[in-house]
């Protein structure tokens, strides 16, 4: 390391420059800032200190340092470095990440190092990841380096200013003021893009975060759990909506984590950015990052949301339900967003007035863009829900926009158990990202990726390059499906409805059954589900009930939702099965030496099927919708089958398309072709 003097006017600064810092770099001269060095790096005031083998780099404009004698205290937003000021600092060069020491230097010290680090720290294996337009910088270097860096600036202006001045979430204190026994956290900035239903950027965010990861289980917390609204719930009261015609709007509470207060104080150290040395922040606030601050912030909004005679529903409790006289008023929290489902605007202007009064309330108006779902009301009063900008994104992501479509998730005669040698994939990381992309899609308005997803999951501890062109051709199968989502019909709908069905063996490995089932509302899928059972069965009628096990469960979760929302009914949920066998014992103790291992809690079913909670009928094996989440199934029944869950075209009036394999089921099922 080299030590370097040089006078900033009447400061007398003493620094000590990374190893490998290339000595060209001019300095500049506080009383001309702009004729501090030239175009060909001559410069009267370059350091020429010899640096140990350092690489040929051009030198740069810089321009002046903040002066001391401005302020005592200079504003820590302005010390922070422009990218375009450290533009042609040796972007190859490697430098020691001691970037925490340098900006607790002196400021002007703080001003080129900081600088220098937002361009060098960058990750060797992917340089793109600065500049790449779908991504967010990860850390806030990352953002110092982007054409919008002074955006991002702006952002944690806004962040650290309105932390410390409008919520006095913290307070900045000397370090030597921190108890013995108390542990400093880290914190740093996490940037993120608001975008629109179109992809287009609506506002920079900066959000200040503290390292709860190394919080200390009973000294620094105690519980944490904080429940969301399950994407069940959301779909279930869409399609509600939809049926009656009610009104969706949407809010969002502003800095919601800051309403919560801590019981206890707890100290995070100064974040990359704001200049503060000696000093540490003690909060005050649950600030985002804290292990417990979800579960702060959702008994604070659920006691708000009692205080205006909102409900916490049993079966999802952050479905809030409002009943005037016959009238019922809904809410789904999902952290600190709110969907308002009402026939009433002004009950819904009540209720955004009553949280004003607490909170920073965003009104954001009609629904139209939803945990990265869109919602879209066709003139018939139907409502339609896709992923598309979502799956857009992940098709860039992954460099798959182009790629030419097929028509099946996955091929029906993949069977990747059975590669003797298969061939390692490299990068077992972006495997597990794309799985990760694609189950969101499948738990939110795909129904159709449900059994590709559950598949190809099960090889994410050592993916083969098999499995890796598996998740290409799922990527393929989106490029030719984006638009195509949920649609919920306006009018009064048909009962509930289920099916259940099983691929027996499916599993080459372990010989486990898959099963899946989904339940049908308004006219699309509230619920659906693909999963390996957890034993092996001895026949197709034994993996057939334990797969209506399952089913009746969920079931009765959705008759208990339905009946809080004020939707009881006293008749019983129809679930079809497609094996005589597994639908006999479903409504008879039979006991014989093929049926005695059934455990008892597998007996569930015929449990819920002697109280009346649900009855279980038979269907034909080719009109089995369920079929479609056990199997990869050939293009003409794959189609068939998604008809009955998923639209072509989300948003787009689409002809009814009905089946007769029971009077209960007419006019349940939609279909554009």
């Amino acid at each position: 390391m080299l030590e370097r003097r040089e006078a900033f006017g009447d400061l007398n600064s003493t620094f000590t420059l990374p190893q490998g810092l290339p000595s060209s770099v001019a300095l500049p001269d506080p009383e001309s800032p702009a004729s501090s060095a030239s175009d060909q790096g001559s410069s009267d005031s370059a350091i020429s200190t010899p640096c140990p083998s350092p690489r040929p780099v051009a030198s740069c404009a810089l321009p002046a340092p903040p002066s001391p004698a401005r302020s005592d205290s200079p504003d820590p937003i302005d010390l922070l470095p422009r990218p375009r000021d450290v533009a042609s600092l040796c972007q190859a060069q490697e430098f020691p990440d001691d970037v925490d020491d340098a900006l607790h230097s002196p400021s002007a010290v703080a001003y080129l190092a900081s600088g220098a680090a937002a361009l060098i720290e960058t990750s060797p294996a992917d340089p793109a990841e600065l500049i790449a337009p779908a991504r967010d910088p990860p850390h806030w270097r990352a953002a110092m380096a982007t054409p919008q860096a002074d955006e991002w600036r702006l952002a944690a202006r806004d962040e650290f200013d309105s932390l410390l001045r409008d919520f006095s979430a913290f307070t900045p204190i000397d370090e030597s003021l921190v108890p013995a026994d108390a542990k400093v956290l880290g914190s740093r900035f996490v940037f993120r893009t608001k975008r629109d239903q179109h992809g287009q950027v609506k506002s920079y965010k900066g959000r200040l975060v503290a390292r709860g990861d190394s919080q200390r289980s009973g000294i620094d917390f105690d519980e944490t759990f904080a429940p969301v609204a399950k994407f069940t719930s959301i779909r279930a009261l869409l399609a509600l909506a939809a049926a009656h015609g009610y009104h969706i709007h949407q809010a969002d509470i502003d800095k919601a984590y800051l309403h919560g207060k801590l019981d206890a104080p707890l100290y995070i150290r100064v974040p990359d950015g704001i200049y503060m040395p000696g000093k540490v922040l003690q909060l005050h606030r649950s600030l985002y990052g804290l292990r417990q601050a979800g579960r702060i912030w959702n008994d604070e909004i659920d006691s708000a949301l009692s205080a205006l005679g909102y409900v916490a529903t049993e079966s999802d409790h952050c479905v809030y339900v409002r009943t005037t006289g016959d009238v019922h008023h809904y809410i789904a929290l999902y952290v600190d967003d709110l969907l308002m489902i009402s026939p009433s605007l002004p009950e819904i202007e009540r209720t955004l007035q009553g949280l004003e009064q607490r909170y920073g309330v965003k009104r954001l108006g009609e629904a139209e863009y939803v945990l990265g779902i869109q919602i879209r009301r066709s003139p018939d009063g139907s409502i339609s829900l896709s992923q598309e900008q979502y799956l857009k994104d992940v098709l860039a992501r992954f460099g798959m926009s182009d790629a030419h479509p097929v028509a099946t998730p996955m091929q029906p005669d993949l069977r990747l158990e059975v590669e003797l040698q298969p061939t390692p994939f490299p990068d077992r990381t972006r495997y597990l990202q794309a799985i990760g992309s694609l189950m969101y899609a499948s738990t939110g308005t795909r129904p159709d990726l449900a059994y590709t997803v559950g598949y190809l999951a099960r090889f994410s501890h050592s993916p083969s390059a098999a499995a890796w062109g598996a998740v290409k051709h799922a990527f393929r199968y989106l490029a030719g499906t984006l638009s195509h989502g949920l649609r919920y019909a306006r009018g009064n709908p048909a009962p509930l409805l289920g099916y259940s069905d099983c691929n027996w063996g499916a599993c080459v490995l372990s010989s486990k059954s898959t099963m899946g089932y989904t339940f049908v509302y308004a006219g699309a899928a509230v619920s659906w589900s693909s999963r390996l059972q957890s034993r092996v069965a001895d026949s197709t009628c034994d993996a057939e009930y334990l797969a209506l096990s399952q089913a009746g469960k969920e079931a009765i979760f959705l008759r208990q939702l339905f009946g809080e929302l004020g939707l009881s009914s006293s008749k019983p949920v129809l679930i079809y099965g497609d094996n005589q066998g597994a639908n006999a014992l479903t409504k008879n103790p039979v006991f014989h030496a093929r049926t005695r291992h059934i455990r008892l809690r597998e007996h569930f079913v015929r449990d819920m099927v002697s109280m009346g909670d649900i009855v279980v009928q038979y269907i034909n094996t080719g009109e089995m919708t369920a079929d479609i989440f056990t199997k990869a199934l050939s293009r003409d029944l794959f189609a068939r089958h998604r008809g009955r869950l998923v639209l072509e075209q989300a948003g787009q009036l689409a002809p009814r398309f009905s089946l007769s394999c029971s009077s209960n089921f007419i006019g349940l099922v939609s279909l554009v072709r």
